[in-house]
């Protein structure tokens, strides 16, 4: 939870957020990881981002990684997306809104062209975009017994430490 959104939630309805004993001591908070269809995807909102630790609980667990955004520093969260994209390797999907823009569904890959798969750069109308994840050639790629790049590969190499989570695996790996 941002420092704003709990100073918002508490001055406008006077609430505040439960929180575990165990959690408010430790100050770790875990983000769950839905699975909808088969993909497992997590949500976290733009200022998280900018915590690489906390993206990093991502990592080998999750497809798709989603930000929830209303924010006007295009240039910074251009990189955190970019950055997050390969770090936590998942398709990693910016959702702005358009008075701002940059909205964007970002892959992995290893080819700069085909990294962006939709961009939006705001507009006048609300408007729907519909992109297409290779969730099966992303899961295929990351269950490779051997990890040392080829000229064919889809995607970037996975980073350092990486470790696929086993009900993401895919067998038989490439």
């Amino acid at each position: 939870m941002t420092l704003l959104s709990e100073k918002l939630v508490t001055a406008k309805y006077g609430k505040i957020w439960a929180i575990s004993e165990k959690d408010a001591r430790s100050r770790k908070f875990t983000k769950p990881i839905y699975i909808h269809n088969g993909v497992n995807f997590g949500v976290m909102v733009c200022s998280e981002l900018q915590n690489s630790k906390a993206r990093i609980r991502f990592q080998g667990a999750v497809d798709a990684l989603m930000v929830l955004s209303w924010n006007r520093d295009l240039d910074t969260f251009a990189s955190l997306i970019e950055s997050a994209a390969l770090d936590v390797h998942a398709y990693t999907i910016l959702v702005n809104n358009r008075k701002y823009g940059d909205s964007r569904v970002r892959s992995p890959a290893k080819e700069s062209f085909m990294r962006d798969i939709a961009r939006l750069r705001g507009g006048d109308n609300d408007f729907v975009v519909a992109a297409t994840l290779d969730i099966d050639a992303l899961r295929a790629f990351q269950s490779r017994a051997k990890r040392w790049p080829e000229d064919d590969d889809k995607f970037k190499p996975i980073p350092e430490g990486f470790r696929l989570q086993g009900d993401r695996k895919k067998l038989p790996p490439r």
